[in-house]
């Protein structure tokens, strides 16, 4: 039986926008069809977009706040990052972040650990003191709290291949970021199993012609998926056009790397936060903003944008119950207006948010 039919809207499905209406069962997506069956409750959409929830990879605050924030602006999953911190505490956290309940919202899929396992050099806005090598003992601490879903690694480090396999045996997400790499450096990475870059362009070298890099492999190996800040600060319209004529829409995932949520001493300019020695360090985006702007300054099409929100971080994450609109996948749906309001989130079947 339908408990919740959500109709007259322009579906964004993997065949292309279809008008129907789609049923929800038991937390799933039941039915698409073109009218809603009788008796269920039935949402009409008139003529808003429905499509599935956005995910974001790259978010920072605490878990509890964030699960009830981002459902307002259409994300329904997300990993909750972490910086570089000591080695106890950072296993703390961990364990911590397992024992928390489940949220009526937004749901945390586990943790992205940007650091400590990454380059000083390329620090950027992340603690430099925490900055170290990837050690055997640490890395099956950390992985014993089962809450790691993607780790940002820059692959010159000494163990950072070793790390990449462990990861790789664990379902863990391997990215490369904030990284000094030479692309023969990435090159290894990627054979060992890396398998994204984090917020490509940021926290690498520059593009050079005659000197590679991470950004060149993050360019043009398809093995990698591109995550990538559309907020028109970390990546300017014509280098996000540039990104997904080399990499195709299926390897470009959008994330906000958010810190709006996080508390740090940040000052607030054209959009995103810089700390007060001017360093760039975190944006105020939303995904339903990214979305809005690769379709204005992407020429990318609304079903495309709405991939790279939602089935492509699904895909990178291995999660297949999500980030469709499909019979039987789980009931993460968003529908927003021709102004990218949002105007309706649906998490697990459950009406989270109503304009």
């Amino acid at each position: 039986m339908v408990e919740l039919s959500l109709a007259g809207g322009k579906l964004v499905t993997p065949r292309g926008i279809i008008d129907g209406a789609l049923g929800v069962n038991n937390g799933r997506i039941g039915s698409i069809r073109g009218r809603p069956p009788r008796g269920a409750k039935s949402i009409h959409l008139h003529g808003a977009y429905l499509v599935p929830g956005f995910i974001d990879l790259h978010v920072w605050g605490e878990p509890q706040r964030l699960s009830r924030d981002l459902a307002r602006s259409g994300t329904t999953a997300f990993l909750r990052t972490i910086g570089p911190e000591a080695a106890k505490r950072l296993a703390d956290r961990l364990i911590a972040q397992t024992e928390l309940r489940a949220f009526e919202g937004a749901q945390c899929l586990g943790a992205h650990l940007e650091g400590p396992f990454v380059n000083p050099d390329r620090a950027g806005a992340l603690p430099k003191r925490w900055m170290r090598p990837p050690r055997g003992a640490e890395l099956r601490a950390l992985g014993s709290t089962h809450a790691i879903r993607l780790m940002t690694i820059a692959p010159e480090l000494p163990g950072a291949m070793a790390a990449i396999r462990w990861c790789r045996r664990r379902g863990i997400v391997a990215s490369l970021g904030h990284s000094a790499a030479t692309t023969e450096q990435a090159e290894r990475a990627v054979n060992a199993g890396a398998s994204a870059a984090t917020h490509v362009f940021n926290g690498m070298p520059a593009f050079h012609h005659r000197r590679p890099s991470l950004l060149d492999a993050a360019l043009t190996d398809n093995r990698l998926t591109a995550m990538v800040i559309l907020d028109g600060v970390h990546v300017s319209p014509s280098a996000f056009r540039l990104l997904v004529r080399a990499k195709g829409v299926d390897r470009v995932a959008l994330v906000t790397d958010s810190i709006r949520y996080q508390g740090w001493n940040v000052v607030k300019r054209r959009g995103a936060y810089f700390l007060k020695t001017g360093t760039l360090a975190g944006s105020a985006l939303t995904m339903m903003r990214a979305v809005q702007h690769a379709v204005a300054w992407g020429g990318v099409s609304l079903l495309d944008a709405v991939r790279m929100a939602s089935e492509v971080p699904a895909r990178l994450l291995g999660d297949r119950g999500r980030g469709v609109i499909a019979v039987g996948k789980r009931a993460d749906l968003v529908a927003f207006d021709k102004h990218f309001r949002v105007l309706l989130t649906v998490v697990g079947g459950q009406i989270i948010h109503q304009r």
